[in-house]
């Protein structure tokens, strides 16, 4: 009876426990945005005097007596599979972890008030890694509001404070820029730009963006006319894919920037010559990328071709358009597969490896550390089967086009390019 009571109470709190802890970590009203008021950590107290060893702590896992497996854990037991189970219990109940003898310690660098909602994204990720590989961790989130000088300064002096050597570093191109000047013994992993970004970044910087101008190289493989219209919006990244895309094409491609939430798409399609044989690039986000593509069909305009880039990659655009819209649309990505588990693990953290850029690069990167921790320099990241060249993360470009409503890959462009070979 004493078992099947402790059995129910503790089910019962593990879910009273989680949901509190999601309640309190992330500001329902904001959910881009971390809660200024840090969840409370929870004590398990060991009542008892007589110690635990590891056929002991098993027992109390198979009886589910899971305070007392708590309470009894130790940082000298060293079955993986124990100690995942404390890692497990211990973040459901929102527990204060003991300190780790284990070397995976992490810390997490993220400028709330500079990106936002990719802050939650990035450090569920993390943590969704470290959960699927099973071995003792900590992770912290240092948060440094905004990526000045003095606050990023004073981000990195606490987290080398604090006895960390590694850390995931989600920062804009200008961010990371300043962290360059900042002189640390620490080794930065920054999911969120490419090497392409800052070319010239110290060697303690590695890098886990994706490379847009690879994809819009790909892409371009599929123009049959040599000029390209260009819609982009008044957002760092469509500017940054734009800027790219005039690199590409041998022909400046023409550009229209969607500054006015009330367009007429009639007028703007006739003033700016964009007619059936027409070839466009979407740098827009999934909803206006729906609408121009609506308004296309609606004004009777076959596109040759409409493409775009990994911030067209997303379940969005299986749904808003009608199949007609997406007929020639060409979107390129660069996430790969990852271990179901793992998907399913981020799933749970609300991190999405599927179609997150962010948090495929993020789970890529924090696979790098791990394998650096444990002595494994090689070039490529097993887990994600990716390669590591001059500090930056090598990813596939693939290039899908849309039908029943899932990507499929693309065949491949109709004629060779020799410009492009």
């Amino acid at each position: 009876m004493q078992v099947l009571l402790e059995s129910l109470v503790m089910k019962k709190t593990l879910i009273f426990a989680f949901c509190v802890s999601v309640a309190l970590c992330l500001d329902v009203s904001q959910p881009s945005l971390f809660s200024p008021i840090g969840a409370p950590k929870n004590e398990m107290v060991d009542l008892t005097i007589t110690t635990c060893n590891e056929t002991c702590l098993t027992n109390l896992l198979e009886r589910e007596k899971f305070f007392s497996f708590l309470a009894k854990y130790d940082n000298s037991v060293s079955s993986q599979l124990l100690s995942f189970e404390y890692q497990r219990l211990s973040s459901l109940m929102n527990l204060r972890v003991k300190r780790l003898a284990s070397d995976n310690r992490i810390a997490v660098l993220v400028p709330v008030e500079s990106i936002g909602r990719y802050s939650v994204v990035v450090a569920n990720s993390v943590n969704a890694y470290m959960l699927f590989k099973g071995d003792s961790f900590e992770v912290e989130v240092f948060d440094s509001t905004d990526e000045s000088p003095e606050n990023l300064e004073k981000a990195v002096r606490s987290i080398e404070s604090s006895g960390y050597l590694r850390v995931i570093a989600a920062l804009t191109p200008e961010g990371a820029s300043t962290l360059s000047s900042i002189h640390t013994p620490l080794r930065f992993f920054i999911p969120t730009i490419n090497k392409n970004d800052m070319p010239y970044g110290p060697d303690n910087f590695y890098f886990g963006g994706i490379n847009y101008t690879e994809q819009i190289l790909r892409l371009s493989r599929y123009r049959v006319d040599d000029q390209i219209t260009i819609f982009d919006e008044q957002i760092a990244l469509s500017r940054r894919l734009a800027a790219a895309a005039q690199t590409v094409f041998p022909v400046p491609p023409k550009q229209i920037t969607l500054d006015n939430p009330r367009v007429n798409f009639t007028q703007l399609f006739k003033a700016n010559g964009v007619e059936s044989g027409s070839v466009i690039l979407l740098n827009t986000q999934p909803v206006r990328t729906s609408l121009i593509l609506s308004q296309l069909t609606f004004n009777d305009i076959k596109a040759a071709a409409a493409l775009s880039t990994q911030i067209n990659y997303s379940p969005m655009l299986l749904t808003l358009p009608q199949s007609e819209d997406v007929t020639n649309l060409f979107i390129a990505s660069s996430i790969g597969d990852a271990d179901e588990t793992l998907r399913e693990i981020n799933e749970l953290l609300q991190s999405d490896l599927r179609y997150n850029w962010t948090a495929y690069a993020t789970s890529a990167m924090t696979a790098l550390i791990c394998q650096m921790q444990s002595g494994d320099f090689s070039v490529r990241i097993k887990d994600f089967n990716l390669e590591v060249l001059n500090n930056q993360i090598e990813y596939p470009v693939l290039i899908y086009q849309i039908a029943g409503n899932r990507f499929i890959k693309a065949p491949p462009p109709p004629s060779a390019d020799p410009f492009f070979e």
